[in-house]
């Protein structure tokens, strides 16, 4: 039975590599709608967390080139898509908050631009607990703008992008020792909403039966990384880091491809409007 569960994860991570998959980055023209605004800004949420995630991992596998590859591609993307939300003339009603969001942007990559070193780590760690916050507000003036109810569930779905690379994220720097007394309580906490926030959105009466299909399988990769958790798995620390960080990629492509399809929802109800 061991070898079974072993071999399914195996497969599962296969595409997982190099981590490129779990980074589709959404294509969007600068014309883009409310929908794709609430998307990217969301990223911006999930990358703060994959940001310090690959950062804390090129210190504990520095021989690993495919962290330092996720960190700078993160980092990149983050400020692309803080220069394609600052043009979105649809939200200047809401640029003061989208300021806050770039000033702590400014505070946490300069922390992130340094060596690799615990005590960077743990500074890192925690900027990305106040950048987090002002990213989160930002989302929320925008779905206030949207005034569809489509676009709670691109938020929600968003933030389960988010919450797939926190819990990884928390997951490495207890592991390090840069997580401070409360990183265990902090995982698990996570655990709990991702659960939580993964029955609401199957709930919805607006899911197609492609999102429908898409949910059911990010709640099949949570349960496995439950087990990783709870230590259910036996191997090394090294392979339960790999599989671990693995699976919540994995939760994060597939919440990703299902915040994509919520965005057209509320795109298509836009558009229906003018």
């Amino acid at each position: 039975m061991k070898h079974t569960f072993a071999l399914i994860l195996l497969l599962l991570l296969l595409p997982l590599n190099m981590a490129v998959a779990a980074e589709d980055t959404p294509s969007v023209t600068p014309g883009f709608n409310m929908g794709d605004a609430i998307n990217i800004a969301g990223r911006q949420r999930m990358l703060s967390q994959r940001i310090t995630q690959s950062y804390i991992l090129r210190g504990i596998q520095p021989e690993a080139e495919k962290h330092q590859q996720v960190f700078e591609r993160s980092m990149a993307e983050f400020e692309r898509n803080l220069n394609q939300l600052a043009a979105f003339e649809a939200a200047a009603p809401v640029r003061s908050t989208l300021k806050l969001v770039q000033q702590e942007w400014q505070d946490f990559s300069a922390i992130a631009r340094q060596p690799v070193s615990k005590f960077t780590a743990a500074e890192l760690f925690k900027r990305s607990n106040t950048l987090l916050p002002a990213a989160h507000t930002y989302v929320m003036r925008l779905q206030a703008l949207a005034h569809h109810s489509s676009a709670e569930l691109v938020n929600v779905a968003g933030r389960q992008r988010m919450l797939s690379q926190r819990i990884a994220k928390n997951y490495v720097a207890q592991f390090w020792g840069v997580a401070g007394s409360d990183g265990s309580k902090l995982l698990y906490e996570d655990l709990a909403e991702f659960e939580q926030m993964l029955a609401f959105l199957m709930d919805s009466p607006l899911n197609t039966p492609e999102i429908t299909r898409n949910l059911l399988k990010t709640r099949g990769h949570l349960s496995y990384a439950s087990r990783g958790f709870d230590g259910e798995m036996h191997m090394s620390e090294a392979r339960q880091i790999h599989v671990i960080t693995g699976t919540t990629d994995i939760m994060l492509r597939n919440m990703n491809v299902i915040t994509g399809q919520y965005a057209e929802l509320l795109n298509a109800v836009e558009l229906a409007a003018r």
